[in-house]
Formats: C-alpha cells, sequence, structure tokens
C-alpha cells in the first residue's frame, strides 16, 4: 500500500474487534514513530502502550462517557511528551507538534497493517497519569485506540457516531483551509 493510499483509507471507527497485541506489531508501530521528523532531531514523543487486561481495565476509567466504544480496543496508546525534551525557540515550542508528526507516522503504520488506530481526546489526563505512573511535567495528549474494524456496528455508539462509521464524515472544503502568497488570499491568481 502506497502512502496516498494509506492516508485515504486511515479512518477513524469506533465499531473494533479484538486483535492479539504482539510485540512485534509494538516494534513496528514504534519503529515507525521513531523515523518522524522533529526540531533537531530531539524526538520528545513518548508512547506507554498499554494492553494488559488489568491495566487497560483500568485505563478505560479515564474515559469520558462517550467514549465507551473504546473499551472494545485491544489497546490504548497513550501518547505524551515533555515541554523540554524539544526546541523551544522565542515563542515557539515544537513538543507537541512533533509528537503529533510521530503519532501521525504511527497511525499510519496502523492503517497500513490493516488496523484501526483510532485517537481521542475524551479522557481524563489527570487519571491517565495516575493510572501510568506518568510524571506530572508531561503533556497527556491523546489516547490512541487500536483495534480491527468489525463488520457490525456495536451497540454503545451514538446515531452520530453510527452515521461516522458508515460513511467517512465531511471534510472542510480546501479553499476553508488554505492560502496563498498571504493569509485569507484564497484565489492564487490575485
Amino acid at each position: 500500500m502506497d502512502v496516498t493510499t494509506t492516508i485515504h483509507k486511515r479512518r477513524a471507527y469506533r465499531s473494533l474487534e479484538y486483535i492479539r497485541i504482539t510485540q512485534d506489531l509494538i516494534n513496528d508501530l514504534s519503529e515507525h514513530a521513531q523515523l518522524a521528523p522533529s526540531c533537531f532531531n530531539n524526538q520528545p514523543w513518548q508512547f506507554v502502550f498499554v494492553y494488559d487486561p488489568i491495566t487497560i481495565h483500568k485505563l478505560h476509567e479515564a474515559l469520558s462517557t462517550g467514549n465507551t466504544w473504546a473499551t472494545d480496543g485491544s489497546m490504548i496508546i497513550v501518547v505524551h511528551c515533555k515541554e523540554t525534551d524539544d526546541c523551544v525557540i522565542y515563542d515557539r515550542k515544537y513538543f507537541l507538534f512533533d509528537t503529533g508528526l510521530a503519532t501521525a507516522f504511527l497511525i499510519l503504520r496502523a492503517t497500513e497493517l490493516g488496523l484501526v488506530a483510532h485517537p481521542i481526546a475524551g479522557f481524563s489526563p489527570k487519571k491517565t497519569r495516575e493510572v501510568l505512573k506518568i510524571p506530572e511535567d508531561h503533556a497527556v495528549i491523546s489516547l490512541i485506540i487500536v483495534g480491527k474494524h468489525a463488520t457490525i456496528i456495536k451497540p454503545a455508539l451514538s446515531e452520530k457516531q453510527v452515521r461516522s462509521e458508515q460513511s467517512r464524515p465531511q471534510r472542510k472544503p480546501l479553499p476553508d483551509f488554505i492560502s496563498f502568497n498571504r493569509y485569507g488570499q484564497r484565489n492564487p491568481d490575485d
């Protein structure tokens, strides 16, 4: 699968089936994240791969109500980083951007392997830190729910979630987020 196909195939599915988590899979995803670019090659990202049944169950307590579907995931990858592990140039802090790049590489690799890797923001960073003993000076950015896309829609999904499961949610039109040569210039010929 080429990168264009992988990008188009990636979806934030919520109906998940169990997959067996192996050390080879974790290494594979990690090695792809490792190749992401970062400021001065600082590589500030940190990932906790949670697949132990007892620990993953404890981590489920950190999920927001709308993310109960995530309990069907086979693994939760906790994305975190520390500001001082990356460049701060004047008022530009790179740690979140660089960690986002590595996370995207990991998600695309999971997609290429036929998996769902769904990043979520609906969770308690405080509870996540508590369960996994993540230091306070680390920003807990996202949880990535990993599994296989189920052939049936799970009953835990809301009506809105069911709709987004059935077809890709609408994307913003290009003119809504691109400019040419200066901010707000929507026509390249102006």
